[in-house]
């Protein structure tokens, strides 16, 4: 018979063991997403930035404007920082802390659960269960997800440093202790915004194990809310919103009415082998489900309190922890598995504390079973992750009315040469029912390209409707003003595009094509507008119709190469026309833009 810390020793040493199996093939993975915006095009992570910058300048966090306003993870961004100053801008050196930080979480989920259970077996089980499951695989596979991972461990770490050694002993509260757990708390907040209902969950704790009116655990949670009310004032301070888009009443209103129905939705992809997807749409309820949702969710909650005390808490776990994501304030996305990271400690703990009584035999064969699906369900999943071609081609498979994946598939598509099928990827997010101002302007500037002139000039009203500031946008209505023979109304474009963005490749474009340019540089400035739209055949074409002119042309050669990292792997020519740019370009803006492309390459 081992002795217990034997016994805890192995089921952590099988945990590891356990999650490095299942998830060390995403290590060959490359970076996809928003990798490039938040890690290899963000300079803060490339380049470095004061330390003070990164926790109150919110142009550290990604390169992306519209990101900088809705998103606020400073940690996580020194975090990357980190990894790039100890191995390089290498998706390898993400997947390995990645892989590391979940194999550390699952030792935090060990030891939570083991605590508040008291047996160590019936945790171990939970915890193996846990760490196979595939809504986890984003989470794992997904570079930028470190900030996920990170704020997981730093959480329960939080938790787990003041609970007692056993589920109803006291409360570990030394001043180091305590100060150290809320000193962790603002950690995981500050790499995750969802980590701000860790207050909830400690004084849920607290209640659960009878030792809330101790006043050390009520000072406790005191201390805990103090700091995440400190943080969501210093988010929204350097943000300037609390949720990614405004809040309003009606925003309010109609996330009290969908937090139910998301809420049983993320009970589903939490607990599904197989059908996950980078983006999810989940459509609005009926009145008749939405009662029996809530009806449901209540007796859920009620019976597995009154069943068992720690199956409750586990349940309410999970449904507090998802509470930033079910759109009680504004959020992009309708559901992320990687937001389903933390929240599913809590169905852990629910399944530990209903195993704790029950004979092993009798479960054991079950929880071997189910480890195996899930196991082999996460090894599958995971395929999907390899590439940004794969990722977005089964997220559409899987759920074809989500329209970031429409989106996402068509800068694939776009990438691949292929105009018509990215044009009919855009057509379908358009017939969705979804507007957005960018998306409008790729699909105009798609259509144009196809000589659909009528559908573009449609689509970029719409852009304009939608944000009349876009100079990019005036560029292109200026374009297809030109190709109908209306220079007068190109011209007037053209000025509103040189007020707007003087700078931009479609506006330097269009004055070229008004004077009646036909030189290298109106080839040129095709190939960086071609770039920007995703739209890697146009831009190889347009830059070797620049060498053509202008033979040894760095700037067409650093075009050319960029085309070709879209168009796929990283060839040889497109390796030596990125390091000749790299090594000799005059513009430190195309040296920079190659270097981000050999990154986003490997």
């Amino acid at each position: 018979m081992l002795a217990p810390m034997t016994r805890t020793r192995l089921a952590a040493a099988l945990l590891v063991a356990l999650a490095v199996a299942v998830h060390a093939p995403t290590l060959r993975h490359r970076f996809l997403l928003d990798d490039g915006v938040q890690i290899f095009k963000n300079r803060a992570v490339t380049d470095g930035a004061p330390l003070a910058a990164y926790f109150l300048d919110r142009s550290t966090t990604s390169s992306r404007a519209d990101y900088n306003t809705r998103i606020y993870r400073p940690l996580r961004n020194l975090a990357f920082r980190a990894v790039v100053l100890v191995a390089g801008v290498r998706p390898l050196a993400f997947g390995v802390v990645n892989l590391a930080l979940y194999a550390l979480a699952a030792l935090g989920v060990l030891a939570l659960v083991s605590r508040l259970v008291g047996d160590v077996a019936a945790a171990a089980w939970a915890t193996a269960l846990w760490v196979v499951l595939p809504v986890h695989v984003e989470a794992v596979a997904y570079a930028s997800a470190l900030g996920d991972q990170l704020s997981l461990v730093l959480e329960l770490a939080a938790i787990v440093v003041v609970l007692p050694a056993e589920g109803a002993g006291a409360w570990r509260l030394s001043a180091a202790r305590m100060t150290g757990s809320a000193a962790l708390a603002a950690a995981a907040m500050l790499a995750k915004e969802m980590a701000v209902t860790e207050p909830a969950l400690l004084a849920l704790l607290a209640v659960a194990l009878g030792a809330w009116r101790a006043r050390r655990v009520q000072a406790l949670v005191a201390a805990h809310a103090a700091v995440a009310l400190a943080y969501v004032a210093l988010r929204t301070h350097v943000v300037g919103a609390v949720g990614q888009e405004p809040l309003t009443a009606h925003a309010l209103a109609g996330g009290l009415r969908d937090a139910p129905w998301l809420l049983a939705h993320y009970l589903w992809i939490t607990l599904a082998p197989l059908g996950h997807a980078a983006s999810y749409r989940v459509a609005p309820p009926g009145a008749l489900a939405l009662v029996a949702t809530v009806a449901a969710i209540g007796a859920a909650l009620w019976l597995g309190w009154r069943w068992r005390r720690m199956v409750g808490v586990g349940l309410v776990w999970f449904a507090l922890s998802l509470t930033p994501v079910l759109h009680l304030v504004p959020l992009w996305a309708d559901l992320a598995d990687r937001f389903a990271l933390f929240p599913s400690v809590g169905l852990a703990l629910a399944l530990a504390a209903a195993l704790a009584p029950l004979t092993r035999r009798a479960a054991v064969a079950a929880l071997a079973a189910a480890i195996v699906v899930y196991g082999a369900g996460s090894v599958v999943e995971a395929r999907a992750w390899r590439s940004d071609s794969l990722l977005w081609r089964y997220a559409v498979d899987r759920q074809p009315e989500a329209p970031m994946a429409r989106t996402n598939l068509a800068a694939v598509l776009l990438g691949e040469g292929r105009l018509a099928d990215a044009a009919a990827e855009l057509d379908a997010f358009h017939a969705l029912g979804w507007t957005r101002a960018d998306v409008e302007l790729k699909r105009a500037y798609v259509l144009l390209r196809l000589g659909r002139a009528d559908a573009a000039a449609h689509a970029i009203d719409a852009s304009l409707r939608l944000d009349p500031s876009s100079g990019p946008a005036h560029a292109i209505a200026g374009q297809l003003a030109l190709a109908r023979g209306d220079r007068a109304s190109a011209a007037r474009e053209l000025a509103a595009a040189h007020a707007l963005a003087p700078a931009h490749p479609s506006t330097a474009l269009l004055a070229l094509e008004l004077g009646g340019a036909g030189d290298e540089r109106v080839d040129y400035l095709r190939a960086l507008e071609a770039l920007g739209f995703d739209d890697a055949d146009g831009a190889a074409r347009a830059a070797r119709a620049c060498l053509l002119r202008a033979p040894g042309r760095v700037q067409c050669q650093a075009a050319l190469g960029r085309a070709l990292t879209l168009q796929g792997p990283l060839d040889a020519e497109a390796r030596a026309l990125l390091d000749r740019c790299i090594a000799a370009a005059p513009d430190p803006a195309d040296r920079r833009r190659c270097q981000e492309a050999e990154w986003g390459a490997q």
